[in-house]
């Protein structure tokens, strides 16, 4: 062999080496790339399977978990035995869910309807969208406004600057479509609410409010061109609601009545004290016969704030009458006062059914949690209030008499008392 094949023959053998040295950190490199790929896919698979699996269903299954919590579940459910029974209706409410197409946009109602099971209104589930765009289901046929339905229910409806058309789906459903509204986000076509006939021959109601929150409610009546216990209308009026820009109202003005409005009773430092000025104002003017105090859209805080009220009258002999308001968004405290009031035989309550929240309460902290696959914000009670209340929960404080919406409340209350008289 000469000198110069053993030259190259060694440092080929070498070239060789690190050669296949190179490769071998290449292929390591390649094989570890190979590797994280896998984790990072088997990984991701996981992530979206169980966004998949991330149902209505699955959140039922959850919800009926978190419910145990309540302290009206253990009122109404555990201890009475009725946990079989409770479990049927959960299996009722799987069935309808999975018939229904648009259960995916309708699921907090579902799982509102599945608690409302319990007569707890304090029991509240909700959800307000990021993106109200994909929240909410446009209706897929053709729409008609020029003859909408000869039914009671059919119709176009109006809730403030929002129109809707409440056409018919089939004998037991009624969709709310959008027509128009100032909102941008509410297009033509967006479905506002769906109307369910139930067996009782009244209404549950699915309402998705301006802000694509979604809003179970049942035992609903639709009369008169209102759908009862909400805003909707066919005539665009609203003597049934009162919004106050105080806080505390007093007017003597009318010639047989004086007037207070409360518009909260919320139970800061700050309400408390200008509730305990205004009466200290006012109370001593009360000198006419008859009294309205006016209760609507007050949603509660505490009673306490009522009190002077409450005392002042029962001492005013002057007083004959005292007319009370009250309506659909009056509640909690706002009612545990309407009826407080209602021990005074003088005392009348008018206008329309309340909100029916007063067996159970926060206490000192409500039991407060989300959902694990959708994050629905789920608020339960943690007291009892009254059990003796239980007959108003959900139903609401049925008015003496019920003053419609044809015109001004206070209106109706001075010719109900030249009525009475």
């Amino acid at each position: 062999m000469s000198k110069f094949t053993l030259s190259f023959t060694v440092s080929n053998f070498a070239d060789n080496q690190r050669y296949n040295k190179s490769n071998l950190k290449n292929n390591t490199n390649i094989m570890f790339k190979i590797y994280v790929t896998l984790i990072l896919l088997l990984s991701l698979s996981q992530i979206f399977g169980q966004e998949n699996d991330c149902d209505c269903q699955k959140e039922l299954d959850n919800v009926s978990q978190l419910i145990t919590n309540s302290e009206s579940y253990d009122d109404q459910i555990k201890k009475t035995g009725k946990e079989t029974d409770f479990a049927r209706w959960k299996a009722t409410l799987k069935k309808e869910i999975e018939k229904d197409s648009l259960s995916s946009f309708f699921c907090a109602g579902y799982l509102q309807k599945y608690i409302s099971y319990i007569n707890d209104r304090h029991n509240e589930l909700y959800r307000i969208p990021e993106d109200l765009e994909l929240s909410v289901p446009f209706y897929s046929k053709d729409i008609d406004t020029l003859t909408p339905g000869n039914d009671p229910v059919s119709g176009i409806y109006v809730a403030g600057s929002d129109r809707i058309l409440v056409q018919k789906e089939n004998d037991s459903t009624y969709f709310g479509i959008t027509l128009n509204s100032n909102s941008k986000d509410w297009k033509p076509g967006k479905i506002r609410l769906r109307l369910n006939r139930t067996q009782n021959n009244d209404y549950e109601l699915f309402e998705f409010y301006k802000n694509g929150l979604l809003y179970y409610q049942k035992n609903l009546s639709v009369i008169d061109g209102r759908i009862k216990s909400t805003f909707w209308n066919k005539d665009n009026q609203y003597f049934f609601n009162k919004n106050h820009e105080d806080n505390f109202n007093f007017d003597s003005s009318m010639a047989a009545f004086d007037y207070i409005g409360i518009k909260t009773l919320s139970r800061t430092k700050t309400l408390m004290k200008e509730a305990d000025a205004f009466y200290k104002q006012h109370l001593d003017q009360l000198k006419k016969e008859n009294l309205i105090i006016d209760l609507r859209n007050n949603g509660g805080g505490a009673t306490n704030q009522a009190k002077p009220l409450l005392k002042a009258i029962s001492n005013n002999k002057n007083i004959q009458r005292v007319y009370v308001m009250i309506n659909f968004k009056t509640a909690s405290a706002a009612e545990l006062t309407a009826l407080a009031l209602k021990k005074d035989e003088r005392t009348i309550i008018v206008g329309e059914n309340s909100r029916g929240m007063l067996t159970y309460g926060y206490g000192n902290k409500a039991y407060s949690t989300q959902t694990a696959c959708m994050e629905y914000k789920l608020v339960l009670s943690t007291e009892i209030a009254d059990k003796d209340l239980i007959v108003y929960e959900y139903t609401g404080i049925q008015p003496d008499f019920y003053l419609d919406n044809k015109s001004d409340w206070i209106e109706q209350i001075v010719h109900l008392n030249t009525v009475a008289k």
